[in-house]
């Protein structure tokens, strides 16, 4: 690999506010008590997450309008590389709700509606930052209007570098880059099984040996359509691995605090990304993925870490092998 730097590619990039109350009453008219302004977006929750663990990530995506332009200045306040293209629409804002009881409401926007076009121009911005690279992501939900082939052509784009690249998508994204043969998948399980085909619906267990299970049984299947290995995360419970015919189950920690969840899963992807670009060994680099999102879920900021907390937690942090299958 030519370098240590993780090229991110997230088309919905967005405006969080995060709000903190007592407890949410629909129907009503509430005050928050405090409330946090952040760029967000899973590509810059990925690059805080990185930055925090000593990775530089470059993170490429749409931003427009006086929100676009106030995510790239927050983003900057922050020393967090972003490569916007620039689009007249009006970038999307995201609320994040947090309950005094620790229930968690999200409510995202769908992004600026694009024309299918601009995908090959944003694929192009990817490409001139990619000399210094050691590897590319390619992650979040996709504006509407944007072929669901694009993450499937970062594929190739990232192929063509000879560059091993990392997808983390859902939905018809998710579906469209199977055909690709992308070397590392990480979804959630919810995502893997609905591209799978399975019903899912998000939170619809807590069961750690449910959760457990059920991301096995998604990697193992994914792992038919990946050149190297499927991660599937499983939220609270830890995250499986799969390359064809072995695989494991990294269990997260139980010894955490959770002050606001979101963000863990892109802080996940920040920690394997890094532990690759590092040279770790796969299974070592979720390891390290793990950590880092146990360490998320500490923190008000999606994708904030304390490095310190990521090495202490990680210390603990073990890998199962389950054997063949």
């Amino acid at each position: 690999m030519s370098g240590r730097k993780i090229a991110v590619l997230c088309p919905n990039l967005g405006l969080d506010r995060i709000g903190s109350l007592g407890s949410l009453a629909p129907g009503t008219v509430m005050r928050f008590r405090s409330i946090l302004t952040s760029a967000g977006g899973k590509g810059l929750n990925l690059a805080r997450a990185a930055a925090a663990l000593e990775s530089e990530a470059c993170v490429v995506g749409f931003l427009g309008g006086w929100i676009g332009r106030l995510v790239a200045e927050l983003a900057g306040n922050e020393r967090l590389r972003v490569h916007p293209y620039w689009i007249e629409a009006e970038t999307r804002v995201n609320t994040i709700v947090l309950e005094d009881s620790g229930r968690v409401t999200v409510f995202n926007e769908e992004g600026p509606r694009l024309d299918a076009s601009l995908a090959s121009g944003l694929l192009d911005l990817l490409g001139s930052h990619l000399v210094e690279s050691a590897l590319v992501v390619a992650i979040g939900s996709l504006p509407p209007g944007l072929p669901s082939t694009l993450y499937a052509d970062c594929v190739g784009l990232a192929r063509s570098r000879h560059l091993p690249i990392i997808v983390d998508a859902a939905r018809e994204a998710l579906v469209a880059v199977l055909a690709a043969e992308p070397d590392i998948l990480a979804p959630n399980v919810f995502e893997a099984e609905g591209a799978l085909g399975r019903a899912s619906a998000e939170l619809v267990t807590d069961d750690p040996a449910e959760l457990r299970e059920r991301s096995l049984a998604a990697a193992r299947e994914l792992a038919r359509a990946v050149r190297q290995a499927a991660i599937v995360k499983a939220g609270a419970a830890g995250a499986a691995v799969a390359m064809k015919g072995r695989s494991w189950f990294v269990p997260a920690p139980s010894t955490v605090t959770i002050r606001n969840p979101i963000g863990a899963g892109d802080a996940f992807v920040a920690g394997f990304a890094a532990g690759i670009a590092r040279g770790l060994p796969l299974v070592e680099a979720v390891r390290l993925a793990v950590a880092a999102g146990s360490a998320s879920v500490e923190t008000l900021q999606p994708g904030a870490l304390d490095e310190e907390r990521v090495a202490e937690l990680f210390a603990h942090v073990r890998v199962e092998a389950i054997g063949h299958g």
